[in-house]
């Protein structure tokens, strides 16, 4: 039964059995997907599956046309000024800024 089930696969072409070709490849892709979540979430935890979900559903978005642009320059705002405001703390977490009023005297504070 093995072997006859194995000659079918190798005699499986897209142009012979197109149902049988597409059902394969649909049960693959699926199984494909799901080893994919598992690791994901064995590796990452629910954060990290979450953000991939999150990232591949913004890309199917994005790619099929289904957001329209003032709603994308809209998130991007919001993105961007919330980038801005993490780097600063960065920044400022990191001393840059501390009593300094201007950048020469950033470079030069061990002098003054």
């Amino acid at each position: 039964l093995h072997e006859k089930h194995k000659m079918e696969l190798e005699n499986l072409t897209l142009t012979t059995q197109p149902f049988k070709t597409l059902k394969y490849s649909t049960l693959a892709v699926i199984q494909y997907i799901k080893k994919t979540m598992l690791y994901i979430l064995a590796k990452g935890g629910w954060l990290m599956l979450f953000s991939v979900a999150v990232g591949t559903l913004g890309v199917v978005l994005v790619t099929l046309g289904c957001l329209h642009e003032k709603h994308l320059e809209e998130f991007l705002e919001y993105f961007r000024f919330g980038l801005w405001w993490v780097a600063l703390g960065v920044a400022s977490s990191i001393g840059l800024g501390k009593y300094n009023r201007c950048a020469p005297e950033f470079l030069l504070c061990d002098l003054t």
